[in-house]
């Protein structure tokens, strides 16, 4: 446990010190002098985006060994060929491990006395984490992982951010889990990780978040994130039913602009699916099903088409 702490301590060292210097070149400064909520993609490389990962550790690795034109993607990152962009939701094991949350829950009431199924399901996440950061700090450019609405170590209902449960009470559970084992320090470490994260990706004739707009955010508006609540909650929270009506349209006329008669797509995640993606009328697609292990890739030239460019990885999970 020890060994583990002292370097996920050193990988958020650094992954906040990346965070934190980001170019605006890429990611546009906010009114304090700090990277914004806005990343600028670069519109001459391939986009791959990753559906949400809650705590399946071979997510990234299986895509890195992934091939692309007869190239890995590890390799085309290292050649600045490609960019990679998660919609966030790192953490917390979803449908695949819902007993085990049941298990942990037990643990957790009795102050984690004992806890094998909450040890289990935290090396999940900090190994999965680890990649993230790992990516981040190699390709600072070229890897970004957005903040979702699972991005809140403390717990918050404020910033933003809401506490969350679904099997269990998962949000105060892995508080409660890395303040006793980890230490207050590192809770407040990885929650200025979490605040350093941005919103929000453009790309030529596509934009990423984790949720849907809830309304119609400027660009300014998106920069400034750190001090507007709304923007966080209103792209980390948002279901269909909750957003107000013409808010991808609005957005998409901010962000992408002349179309040139191009279709254009909004990528998101948050919502669980049990198809292989939900398109909606007004250009949104949603792609997280916790049951696949998929990745839509976006072309720069060619238009994106959801049967064609969104493909499974091939999974090296043990059973």
């Amino acid at each position: 446990m020890e060994n583990r702490k002292e370097f996920m301590e050193d990988l958020l060292y650094k992954a906040n010190l990346t965070l934190e210097d980001e170019g605006a070149e890429w990611r546009p400064i906010d009114d304090d002098g700090k990277p914004g909520g806005l990343i600028l993609l670069k519109q001459d490389l391939t986009t791959i985006i990753v559906p949400d990962i809650h705590g399946r550790k071979q997510y990234l690795p299986d895509l890195m060994s992934f091939k692309l034109d007869g190239k890995y993607i590890y390799e085309l990152l290292k050649q600045e060929k490609i960019q990679i962009v998660c919609v966030g939701d790192g953490m917390h094991g979803e449908r695949r491990v819902r007993d085990r949350w049941k298990v942990a829950h037990q643990e957790y009431e009795d102050d984690f006395k004992e806890c094998p199924a909450m040890a289990e399901e935290m090396a999940e996440n900090f190994q999965t984490m680890a990649m993230v950061m790992r990516l981040k700090i190699r390709f600072p450019r070229y890897f970004h992982f957005l903040k979702g609405n699972h991005e809140n170590i403390l717990v918050e209902n404020i910033n933003g951010n809401h506490p969350f449960a679904k099997f269990a009470a998962e949000g105060p559970m892995t508080k409660a889990y890395v303040e006793k084992f980890f230490g207050l320090e590192f809770l407040k470490q990885y929650d200025r990780f979490e605040k350093n994260l941005p919103l929000l990706a453009r790309g030529k004739f596509f934009v990423i978040s984790h949720a849907r707009p809830k309304r119609t955010f400027g660009i300014t508006d998106i920069i400034n994130y750190r001090s507007n609540p709304e923007v966080i909650e209103g792209l980390t929270w948002t279901r269909h039913q909750a957003a107000e009506s013409g808010s991808v349209e609005g957005m998409f006329q901010f962000l992408i602009g002349d179309r040139q008669d191009q279709k254009v797509t909004w990528f998101v995640g948050h919502t669980a699916i049990n198809e292989r993606y939900k398109l909606w009328e007004d250009g949104l697609l949603e792609i997280h099903n916790p049951a696949t292990k998929a990745i839509a890739i976006v072309d720069p030239i060619k238009p994106f088409e959801p049967d064609e460019h969104i493909v499974e990885l091939p999974s090296t999970d043990k059973p």
